[in-house]
């Protein structure tokens, strides 16, 4: 470890880490019910724009529009913040290194930046537009993306500037067609816009990012390893369930076996298998196993042809690492270990 870089004693240790979440929309919403998945209870008065938790983890919330969260981000003003991944590419320079992508992938806030087009347009390609000679007017909040796509395919425009409403801009004359984010697509459908094959210019999703300077001080650095602790066991347990099942047999070992013989009910290192003390005195075994949730009904079909019965399912709510893996690439990220 670089300990040169690891500073114990900084501001952060006489205040609360500060992660700041979108204040508006269905970022908010989704953030704020991705929180409370993992465990989180949020205190936090109505219309107030400081909130906190102070169970599992001890952080101060800020509610702020996600730009301001990326600038409190790069000026140091925040440790920890959760913003949409197209605003981080959009509105992140070469040259600015203060801010890290902690974890790439929450599983929320997902949709796409595409161009869009007039439904009447007879193109139906990225090709094909690339085709049209005359500068095309292109309506965008996302120009810096939007160039680098645009030079890319070598397209002749002249970028619109638009802040909200785009997919209207066609139907005004005010662009001939836009670059929006899109989730359903049906907003475009219902202004009779189309989205275009290699029209796509990134996905995106929520992401957790930090403050590459507080990330090396301890309070900051532990909360960051706690926070993603329980993003981590939270998201892998959503692909999962744990199933709970009564089996007759000679002993634990002739159990495993049969349960080793069938696909699907490995779960993640092997089932759990233990006694039943029955009034009969017949020989009986509890087995535990996790299964994903796309196999569940394979490992009921097999766990029924070698004598299950009386199958439960339960909700899994954490699978817990020993070091969540993005914890380490963190640290890697830091110079704190060596790759």
């Amino acid at each position: 470890m670089n300990r040169s870089k690891f500073n114990q004693t900084p501001k952060y240790k006489h205040r609360d880490v500060r992660l700041s979440i979108p204040s508006k929309g269905r970022m908010e919403l989704e953030t704020e019910e991705f929180l409370k998945s993992c465990g989180f209870n949020i205190q936090r008065k109505k219309r107030q724009y400081i909130g906190f938790i102070r169970e599992s983890i001890n952080v101060k919330l800020v509610y702020q529009r996600q730009l301001d969260i990326i600038r409190g981000i790069l000026n140091g003003s925040l440790e920890l913040g959760i913003v949409g991944y197209d605003l981080v590419l959009e509105n992140l320079t070469s040259s600015e290194n203060e801010l890290i992508i902690i974890h790439d992938a929450l599983n929320f806030g997902k949709c796409s930046l595409e161009v869009a087009i007039p439904e009447d347009w007879p193109e139906n390609s990225i090709e094909e537009i690339e085709q049209k000679e005359k500068p095309i007017r292109i309506a965008t909040k996302f120009s810096n993306l939007t160039k680098k796509f645009l030079a890319k395919h070598d397209i002749s425009y002249k970028l619109i500037k638009g802040n909200s409403s785009l997919e209207v801009y066609p139907e005004l004359d005010y662009s001939d067609i836009i670059v929006d984010l899109v989730s359903t697509g049906q907003t475009l459908k219902d202004n009779r816009l189309k989205r275009i094959k290699g029209g796509k210019i990134i996905d995106s999703e929520a992401v957790l990012i930090g403050n590459r300077t507080a990330l090396n001080h301890t309070s900051v650095l532990t909360l960051a390893r706690e926070l993603l602790e329980y993003i981590e066991a939270t998201l892998r347990a959503q692909n999962f369930v744990s199933l709970f099942v009564n089996m007759r047999g000679k002993s634990s070992e002739e159990i495993a076996q049969a349960i080793f013989s069938k696909k699907g009910l490995e779960g993640l290192q092997g089932p759990t298998i233990s006694p039943v003390f029955t009034k009969s005195g017949e020989k009986m075994y509890a087995i535990h196993v996790i299964v994903e949730k796309v196999k569940l009904q394979q490992a009921i079909t097999n766990l029924r042809a070698i004598g299950g019965s009386g199958v439960v399912i339960a909700p899994t709510l954490y699978i817990f690492e020993e070091e969540p893996l993005r914890y380490r690439q963190l640290k890697m990220e830091l110079g704190m270990i060596d790759d």
